[in-house]
């Protein structure tokens, strides 16, 4: 079986527009990546130090709430836009909703957390960050699963995937960097402002090159003709009032996707759960963003290798190397919590534990008495932290980190699968409800840490995780057996050509 390919219009391009639109897309891209990176990161270290790992949690809470709740129909309003007044909508909204969450949290930082005024302008923080959050994967999905659609071709599509998940993964190598040394030379507070600006330069420059690629490719002017759906699509009519929902479970990609979303229920990635475990291990920050920025390495290892295997084997060859390369380290992060230096406790903590001072832990989160220590004392001649062996963290971090390799080898593989099988009239709104979905499990992951915030109960969320992953590897798996797509593994693309060409002669 062979994937379905993008139009024949598609491809109706010159190499050296396809060449300069790149460029362009490219640019804007990683505008929206350096802004994302860097600003996430810092504000992974505002709520860490405002209120530790609950904090963090609660946080992520609110960003994965509001995406689980609008992606889907955001997506599915853009779907009845013109590309133009989709990217104009998201762009300052993305943007200018940075700024007014920068002006909150410098708020925070400057007001006593005693003063009835830290608590609204916390909360209302983390709304902004939310919106962002909402906006930025918006922006995100526009460009590059709709827009990079019409500016490649089933040649190109998976090398432009794989540049811009490397383009993405690059500004998360330097941006923890940048932003802790940031933190560590001007302060936490004014690192912030400073990205409150910075926001409104990338505003302009993202316009600008996002104008120059519109206005250079009629392609994206238009999309296909409705009445030319109809014609060929006797069910579009009803299908443009179905639910998000159904419009999603109908693709022939649903079981390869929804177990790409059940990946999102896992502990084991580099999001602000992960520096605040790091931090409350002892670990300072340049540490933390050094390990980031090392996921971020592997992961571009993963797209250039998805790159190659793809083009040279099939899309189930890459996945399933992901796959495997995935679940290997996801073990290895099992393991770590049983190495030396590990925080677990699990009889400690349940064996002192009441509902009645769990519930006063949870009111009392946004006090700022639960921040947590940013002047720990490493000891590197006996690999310790205040007397603490750092095996088991550092375990756990080269693990998380080194997993990426393969999650993002699985996670071009099945974006390649849905954007070439999806409708071009239905990608915003599929991309969309994949994206509430992710966040869905994201969010339950979320919950699983505010019921269980603090690092010796940490082993638990772990567990949960490795089990998620691995039921969405069995999903991807059984995509590949249903539709036939399991016997390309391993073989050269000219090997599968041959084959079909055979069985289409035996047909005639």
């Amino acid at each position: 079986m062979t994937f379905q390919q993008p139009s024949p219009q598609n491809n109706r391009r010159t190499s050296g527009t396809l060449s300069r639109t790149s460029i362009f897309l490219y640019c804007a891209y990683i505008s929206t990546c350096l802004e994302d990176r860097a600003w996430s990161f810092c504000v992974s270290l505002c709520m860490v130090l405002m209120g530790g790992m609950r904090v963090v949690s609660i946080e992520q809470l609110f960003e994965g709430v509001l995406q689980m709740i609008l992606s889907g129909y955001l997506g599915k309003l853009f779907d009845g836009l013109s590309r133009k007044r989709a990217i104009l909508t998201v762009v300052p909204l993305n943007n200018l909703s940075i700024c007014a969450a920068a002006g909150l949290i410098i708020t925070c930082l400057s007001i006593d957390a005693t003063s009835p005024w830290y608590i609204m302008c916390l909360v209302l923080a983390m709304c902004m960050c939310a919106v962002n959050r909402l906006f930025l994967n918006a922006e995100k999905f526009i460009t590059s699963r709709d827009w990079v659609m019409v500016l490649g071709d089933d040649r190109t599509l998976s090398n432009m995937n794989a540049t811009l998940l490397t383009l993405d993964q690059f500004t998360n190598v330097i941006a923890p960097l940048f932003t802790g040394a940031l933190v560590t030379w001007v302060g936490l507070r004014e690192t912030v402002g400073i990205f409150g600006i910075a926001s409104l330069v990338s505003m302009t420059s993202k316009s600008i090159f996002l104008r120059l690629i519109y206005i250079s490719n009629p392609l994206l002017q238009v999309k296909k003709d409705k009445k030319e759906e109809i014609t060929t699509d006797p069910f579009s009519n009803s299908r443009l009032n179905e639910s998000v929902v159904k419009t999603y479970w109908r693709q022939a990609s649903f079981s390869a996707a929804f177990g790409m979303a059940l990946l999102f229920m896992t502990v084991m990635g580099f999001d602000g759960l992960a520096v605040g475990y790091g931090s409350s291990a002892g670990l300072p920050e340049f540490i933390i963003g050094a390990f980031r920025s090392f996921g971020s390495l592997t992961a571009i290892l993963g797209a250039f290798s998805y790159a190659f295997f793809e083009k040279r084997y099939s899309v189930a060859t890459s996945g399933l190397l992901g796959l495997v390369v995935q679940q290997f380290f996801a073990m290895m992060a099992v393991v770590s919590v049983f190495l030396p230096g590990s925080p677990m406790d699990l009889g400690g903590y349940f064996g002192n534990f009441t509902a009645g001072g769990w519930w006063h832990d949870m009111v009392h989160s946004f006090n700022g008495n639960n921040g947590t220590n940013f002047d720990p004392h490493v000891d590197w001649n006996h690999f310790s932290s205040d007397g603490v062996s750092l095996v088991s963290i550092f375990v756990f971090l080269i693990a998380i980190a080194s997993a990426r390799y393969g999650l993002w080898c699985l996670d071009l593989a099945i974006t390649h699968i849905m954007q070439v099988t999806v409708p071009e009239r239905e990608r915003n709104t599929v991309f969309g409800m994949h994206n509430a979905l992710c966040n869905t499990f994201s969010v339950l992951k979320d919950v699983l840490v505010i019921i269980l915030p603090l690092p010796a109960t940490f082993a638990i969320c772990i567990f949960i995780s490795y089990g998620f992953v691995t039921v969405g590897h069995m999903f991807f798996v059984y995509y590949l057996v249903k539709t036939n797509s399991i016997w390309t593994v391993g073989r050269r693309i000219s090997q599968i050509e041959e084959k079909e060409q055979t069985e289409e002669y035996a047909r005639l």
